[in-house]
C-alpha cells in the first residue's frame, strides 16, 4: 500500500514536471534506454527510444502547443512482492493550446512499465473525441 501510495504520489508530480516544461526532471526516473510510444499515424505518433530522444520529442510537443495542462484522474499500481517489475496505468486529460492559439482538450491512458524504479517503457493511448479535426488523418488499421 506504501508503495502504491509513493508510486501515485510521484507519478502525479513528474506531470506536474511536464506540464511546466521541466522534461529533464520529468525523466530523470527513465532508464536511458526506455522506449516512449504514441500509437498514431500521424506525424507525431510513433516508437521513441532513449532518453534524449523523449525528451527532444516533448520539446518539439511544447513548441508547438506553448500552453498545456495534464489532469490525472485515476492511477493504478500493479505490483507483485519483491518483483523488479511494476506496471502503472493513468487516465488522463490533456488541455493544451497550440502557437496559433487553438485550444484542444482529449483524454487518454498511459500505460507504464517500471523496472529496478525506472521507467523502460511508457505507452499512450488517446481518445480522438476532443480532436475531430485531426481524426480523419489516421488510417483505419487493418485489424478493426
Amino acid at each position: 500500500m506504501i508503495t502504491s501510495w509513493i508510486a501515485k504520489r510521484r507519478i502525479r508530480s513528474d506531470l506536474a514536471k511536464v506540464v511546466q516544461g521541466d522534461i529533464d526532471s520529468a525523466l530523470a526516473k527513465w532508464a536511458d534506454d526506455g522506449v516512449y510510444d504514441f500509437p498514431s499515424n500521424l506525424s507525431v505518433g510513433g516508437t521513441i527510444k532513449g532518453k534524449k530522444a523523449i525528451a527532444d520529442w516533448h520539446y518539439k510537443w511544447f513548441e508547438e502547443f506553448p500552453k498545456r495542462n495534464i489532469i490525472a484522474r485515476n492511477i493504478a499500481f500493479a505490483a507483485w512482492p519483491l518483483s523488479p517489475s511494476n506496471v502503472i496505468m493513468i487516465e488522463w486529460t490533456c488541455e493544451e493550446t497550440d502557437k496559433e492559439g487553438r485550444e484542444f482538450k482529449y483524454d487518454g491512458v498511459s500505460v507504464l512499465r517500471i523496472k529496478n524504479s525506472k521507467c523502460i517503457q511508457w505507452s499512450d493511448h488517446i481518445s480522438f473525441k476532443g480532436l475531430p479535426q485531426i481524426s480523419t488523418l489516421i488510417e483505419a488499421s487493418s485489424g478493426t
